[in-house]
């Protein structure tokens, strides 16, 4: 089941912090931001954290037909249905515990670039991902050596 996505047009704070980077003028934890002129675009999937932004009389809701009109990234070829896609895992801890091979980060940085993986792909990346260039020590099964 898809989680509602609530998209708000928030106001950034007068000053800015972090190096000239926009600041929203509320708290909104675990959310998507897109900053444009003196606002921002807010994507959040906590309907109880979407109600807190909305009870402040300069936050209003983005509707969906103002969306159409609207370009996310300006300059950028992404839309609002890859950006609601990436809301629900914000914040959320990601297991971790497991070894990332060398296929994985090929693979990582050809999505990045806007790649598409093909069968070939996929098949190369099983294999490459035998080399592991980092967590190597969490595939290790321990050995009890007897003590001697």
């Amino acid at each position: 089941m898809k989680s509602a996505i609530y998209w708000l047009n928030v106001p950034l704070a007068e000053r800015t912090e972090n190096g000239g980077q926009p600041v929203l003028k509320y708290d909104a934890p675990n959310t998507l931001v897109l900053p444009v002129d003196g606002t921002a675009y807010v994507g959040i999937a906590d309907e109880e954290a979407a109600e807190r932004l909305l009870s402040h009389p300069d936050v209003t809701t983005l509707g969906k037909a103002e969306r159409s009109r609207i370009e996310p990234v300006p300059g950028v070829p992404v839309t609002w249905e890859s950006l609601e896609a990436q809301i629900p895992s914000l914040g959320t801890i990601h297991g971790g515990k497991k070894a990332v091979g060398l296929g994985d980060v090929i693979s990582a940085l050809t999505r990045r670039v806007r790649m598409h993986e093909c069968g070939s792909c996929r098949r190369r990346k099983r294999g490459l991902n035998r080399i592991t260039v980092w967590g190597w020590w969490r595939d290790r099964q321990p050995s009890l050596q007897p003590e001697g």
